[in-house]
């Protein structure tokens, strides 16, 4: 089966109104997020990324570093917050379905694919899991841009081909370079390239390994990263192998395409179910069998079916073989090609209603987009009212503090560094002083560029102790958290004095009826005078 030639850019069924909707949902979607969570995740996977960005090294001590690269990008220019933030995670979205619209029209799909991509903004990876942005999030732009460029390396000629297989090699790095778990994603290409004519022919031309020179060409700079530092991130991700099957892991994996992606799945289903009941379509196609179909590949030569499930076979086979215990998340960039093989096998089925299914999806987009700000309203009033944790939590007030306090108390003296609770530390960098270095460790015991006295023997830093929500009915009790035993001796293991500042506070406001005081702890270390 040859692969179809590329289509000039569509208007999708004449609707530009596609457009206009990816723009405006991703708008919809950050702005929601930020105000009905109150602060960034739970995890600090953001303000970790913050913290890595900062160093603008070639890898991290956890992941390789471009979705680190890109969030110290977006804040040279726009304001460090969690607004700023959330728009980043969205345009990260907007990107992501602009490469799926370019897939389908390389695939010969062109007036599908503008509604295959907003249906994505209909599951959840790419509406409510999106918002928090790190390296899973950032494979939702990477994947469908390094697919569509396969495609257009093989589908042009002269130096059209030459660029495109170049793009494909610095895509395919890009990929690499955001999450190894990359790998199974590019692995998963040697299906569509040997079992199609395009594909063989392809690799009989200089093309292929021009991208491939271009690929390791760019990974180079990490692979010698990688060999400084001992193999950090290799040891990192060599940790996520269980060395025995998690069943239970794999069959949530195994299920990940349908409850991720239901209620994009289900609308497109349910759609065309009803157009031909309307259009009285005989025979009348029931549910399941248009379930059933929407999945099926048209031959062993289907290369928008192979993009589509070899993510997810791969993965699965990984867990199955008990290489990796399989998360979840991981799931969170595979079905990027979901919407177009659905709307592409149910097109076939039902070639005489695709147009009206359109016309309704279209239709659809500002009734779920209303309801997604009212949802937004429903869980902030709701997070707000019960005192939910993360909402609740005063990281802006403890860094606009602690930046107020240093001033105050140290005039003259640059405050440096901080350590403590990583990623909660890097608050301080993030929302007040941007200079100061945040640390996964102690100084002498952070393992990049710095010799163990060029930080604390000679600058300033904090260390900060998060102790958690406290409550008239909960008092703390007197016993040190892990993170304060942890930094009294290493203070003591190198001479230094105990300064510690214990501090209470609590958001305030319209929005935060609750009083909820968080605790926190504050080591002081000074550097040593001449």
């Amino acid at each position: 089966m040859n692969t179809p030639s590329p289509e000039p850019l569509p208007t999708v069924s004449g609707h530009p109104r596609v457009w206009v909707f990816m723009v405006v949902s991703c708008l919809i979607w950050a702005g929601v997020q930020w105000f009905s969570a109150g602060n960034l995740d739970g995890y600090h996977d953001m303000l970790e990324n913050y913290a890595w960005s900062q160093a603008w090294d070639w890898g991290t001590h956890k992941h390789p570093p471009l979705f680190a690269w890109v969030v110290g990008l977006w804040f040279t220019v726009f304001p460090q917050g969690d607004l700023s933030y959330r728009l980043l995670a969205y345009t990260n979205v907007a990107v992501g379905l602009w490469g799926v619209v370019a897939l389908g029209r390389r695939l010969g799909l062109g007036a599908i694919a503008g509604v295959a991509a907003l249906l994505l903004l209909w599951s959840f990876p790419y509406s409510t899991l999106a918002a928090k942005f790190n390296a899973n999030a950032q494979l939702l732009s990477l994947w469908p841009w390094t697919a569509a460029c396969l495609l257009a390396s093989w589908q042009e000629r002269g130096h059209k081909a030459l660029i495109y297989s170049v793009l494909l090699g610095l895509t395919a790095a890009a990929s690499m370079l955001s999450k190894y778990y990359s790998g199974l994603f590019l692995l998963g290409f040697l299906l569509p390239v040997f079992l199609t004519g395009p594909g063989r022919h392809w690799l009989t031309t200089l093309r292929p390994y021009l991208a491939l020179l271009v690929f390791g060409l760019a990974l180079l700079p990490h692979a010698l990263w990688v060999i400084g530092h001992d193999g950090v991130t290799l040891a990192y991700a060599g940790d996520q192998g269980a060395g025995a099957v998690q069943w239970r892991y794999v069959l949530r994996f195994l299920l990940a395409p349908l409850y991720y992606w239901l209620p994009a799945w289900l609308a497109c289903l349910l759609t065309y179910w009803w157009v031909a009941k309307q259009q009285h379509v005989s025979p009348r196609p029931r549910p399941w069998s248009l379930a059933w179909q929407s999945w099926q590949p048209t031959g062993w030569g289907d290369v928008l079916f192979w993009l589509a499930v070899m993510p997810w076979a791969l993965t699965l086979a990984c867990g199955v073989a008990g290489v990796a215990e399989l998360s979840t998340p991981w799931a969170i960039p595979i079905g990027y090609a979901y919407p177009l093989l659905w709307l592409r096998n149910l097109q076939r089925r039902l070639p005489g209603a695709t147009e009206v299914v359109q016309e309704k999806l279209l239709r659809a987009q500002w009734p779920v987009l209303g309801g997604v700000l009212l949802l937004g309203a429903v869980l902030a009033l709701s997070n707000a009212r019960s005192g939910q944790e993360n909402y609740y939590r005063p990281s802006q007030a403890l860094a606009h503090q602690l930046a107020e306090d240093w001033a105050r108390e140290h005039p003259g003296v640059r405050l440096g560094w901080v350590a403590g609770d990583w990623a909660e530390n890097a608050v301080l960098a993030f929302y007040a002083l941007p200079a100061v270095r945040t640390l996964p460790g102690f100084p002498d015991e952070y393992p990049a560029r710095y010799s163990p006295h060029a930080l604390w023997q000679t600058q300033a830093g904090l260390v900060i102790c998060p102790l958690g929500p406290v409550t008239a009915q909960e008092p703390r009790t007197l016993g040190l958290s892990s993170c304060e035993k942890a930094t009294q001796a290493w203070l003591t293991r190198h001479a230094w004095p105990v300064q510690v500042r214990r501090l209470q506070l609590a958001r305030q406001g319209w929005a935060f009826p609750v009083q909820r005081p968080f605790a926190y702890a504050v080591y002081t270390v000074l550097p040593e005078r001449p």
